[in-house]
């Protein structure tokens, strides 16, 4: 295979996210972890478009943002996206906290952060290591901000690329340890431990006050300065049940 670039989304590269497995998805306008209600279908228009692009911005600031792409350079020099992964703190995807919420047994603290996308295009000649290339490097910069643990709820399904978390035998291979959950819906989680962390969060929060986006979305961070918050898990207020199988 050869060598694959990795960086963090920015809004240079934004529009090269590379189409998801699954048919009629787009990962500029897919609001499917967003929001309860959200979709992957995509979407035309500049708002929907906007408003992706802030929200993996969100952390930009403080200490990166929220999606690293991998790169496939060709023998003329140009290069291609070809891998893509979402992730950040938990707080910033509802729907992973609520899939989250049916397992008690998964630890408070230290409050993950979750990968919710994990996707390399079909026509890679080796798909497989290259997403756990990328999840490498997703996780080499997480723990550089000094994040201690992640999670991913991926799904055992015959078609593994479908669902967006991607592959289970990608993060078993990664280093994630099944932690929670049964064979077809697990909870996979690695520690990090954040020992190469280059971001001190306290330092970051004392400079930088998070703006009020308003209610379109929730907010990444709590709006005081409050270190301790970013690490928690957020309230637990009645949701409906993500898998449409209870009550």
């Amino acid at each position: 295979m050869t060598e694959l670039l990795f960086s963090l989304i920015d809004p240079d590269s934004f529009g090269d996210i590379p189409a998801p497995a699954q048919p009629g998805a787009r990962c500029q306008t897919c609001d499917y972890w967003e929001r309860l209600d959200g979709h992957r279908a995509a979407e035309d228009g500049e708002a929907a478009r906007a408003l992706k692009l802030s929200r993996l911005m969100a952390g930009e600031r403080l200490a990166g943002s929220y999606g690293m792409l991998a790169w496939q350079t060709g023998e003329d020099g140009d290069r291609l996206a070809v891998g893509w992964c979402q992730f950040g703190p938990i707080s910033a995807y509802p729907r992973a906290q609520v899939i989250r919420d049916r397992y008690p047994e998964l630890p408070d603290s230290p409050a993950p952060w979750v990968i919710t996308c994990l996707q390399v295009d079909e026509s890679h000649a080796d798909r497989g290591r290259a997403a756990s290339a990328l999840l490498d490097s997703v996780c080499a910069d997480l723990d550089r901000r000094g994040i201690n643990a992640v999670e991913v709820y991926p799904e055992h399904v015959a078609d593994q690329w479908g669902p967006s978390p991607g592959p289970v035998g990608v993060y078993e291979e990664g280093g994630f340890t099944r932690v929670a959950g049964d064979d077809h819906f697990p909870v996979y989680r690695r520690e990090l431990g954040g020992e190469q962390s280059e971001v001190g969060f306290g330092d970051l929060l004392s400079r930088v006050q998070p703006p009020d986006e308003g209610d379109e979305w929730p907010l990444p961070l709590p709006k005081g300065p409050r270190e301790e918050d970013l690490f928690r898990i957020p309230e637990k207020p009645k949701r409906p049940n993500p898998f449409g199988n209870d009550e």
